[in-house]
């Protein structure tokens, strides 16, 4: 049997050897299987479908397989590219090499919702500690006021009356009556005058706590400012006196005039600038001083009702509150 040359007349060098023609160019082998020429190992099996076969690396995390688009590569928004991992399809969990998610903020408590907490009952709790700390140099001036209250009180009332009664027979005329009149007034404002110096002398004392010192007995009885701590208060009395009439008046006055004293003997303002202040206070935080203003009137209500006696603890307490809340309000940290 003859051998066939190719049709474009060339001879095949491999034709009357009797070799088999060298083997062509090795084709890539199927995904999965192994390579040609290559036998799985014993007891091994071939790579299962999606696995690399032998000899080949795994594609990197998130990169995608030989063939597949890349993960960049997104056909429309709403689906995610190849690789790319929501936060439920791996359980919540972040992927290898990735940082954790922030932790979540602490929970909000009760005390931070809405408006901010009022010094007014903290007020009063410092001021009971700060009493009971320094309950014997506001007991001696307590006293000390008492007698003075009661001799000026006396002296004044015997002059008034003695004054008012005939020489003859002992009645009260009609100019006795007039004077009696005109003196009661005096009376009562010098009685508002001597409250207000010793409401003076204790709101030193406590402004002195609220800085760190401890108050000695002369705190209560020093007579700078005096002169401006007179004044105003005179003021505040007439104007107290004029709108009396009205019932509410008076109180309203007392109100907005609460913590003139103290931007007084604190800071040192005139008689105006001082009653200014405290007004401009009491208007940018209106529902403190309110409440302020109600927890004095019910401690004081409270220590009238206890024979007068409980006013000797409701008053160093009620002012050392006042003066905790005016720290407060004026921006500063009382001790």
């Amino acid at each position: 049997m003859s051998d066939k040359t190719p049709d474009d007349g060339t001879q095949d060098p491999y034709a009357q050897s009797g070799y088999p023609p060298p083997p062509g160019p090795a084709q890539p082998p199927v995904y999965g299987q192994p390579a040609q020429g290559q036998q799985p190992g014993y007891g091994q099996q071939p790579p299962a479908y999606g696995q690399p076969a032998a000899g080949q690396q795994p594609p990197a995390y998130g990169q995608p397989a030989p063939g597949q688009p890349s993960g960049w590569e997104k056909t429309t928004p709403e689906q995610p590219a190849y690789g790319a991992q929501d936060q439920y399809s791996t359980g919540g969990y972040p992927p290898p090499g990735s940082a954790y998610p922030p932790p979540s903020a602490p929970p909000i408590s009760a005390g931070q919702y809405g408006a901010p907490e009022s010094p007014v009952p903290d007020g009063f709790r410092y001021g009971w500690q700060k009493f009971t700390q320094n309950i014997g140099v506001f007991l001696l001036a307590a006293l000390a006021y008492i007698v003075a209250f009661s001799v000026i009180g006396g002296i004044f009332f015997a002059v008034l009356v003695g004054s008012s009664l005939s020489a003859d027979d002992g009645d009260i005329g009609a100019a006795g009556l007039a004077g009696l009149g005109f003196g009661a007034i005096v009376f009562t404002l010098i009685m508002f005058l001597l409250v207000f110096l010793a409401q003076a002398g204790i709101i030193r004392g406590a402004l002195a706590i609220t800085q760190g010192r401890r108050p000695s007995l002369a705190d209560f009885f020093a007579v700078d400012r005096i002169g401006t701590v007179i004044l105003t208060s005179l003021l505040i009395s007439i104007v107290s006196t004029i709108v009396s009439f009205t019932f509410i008046g008076s109180i309203i006055v007392g109100f907005f005039a609460q913590f003139a004293l103290f931007f007084i003997i604190d800071k040192g303002l005139g008689v105006i600038d001082s009653i200014k202040a405290s007004v401009r206070l009491v208007l940018d935080n209106l529902s403190t001083a309110i409440l302020l203003y109600v927890f004095v009137y019910l401690a004081m209500l409270a220590g009238t009702i206890v024979l007068f006696v409980g006013l000797l603890v409701a008053v160093p307490v009620s002012i050392l509150a006042s003066a905790y809340v005016y720290r407060k309000l004026i921006n500063e940290q009382p001790v």
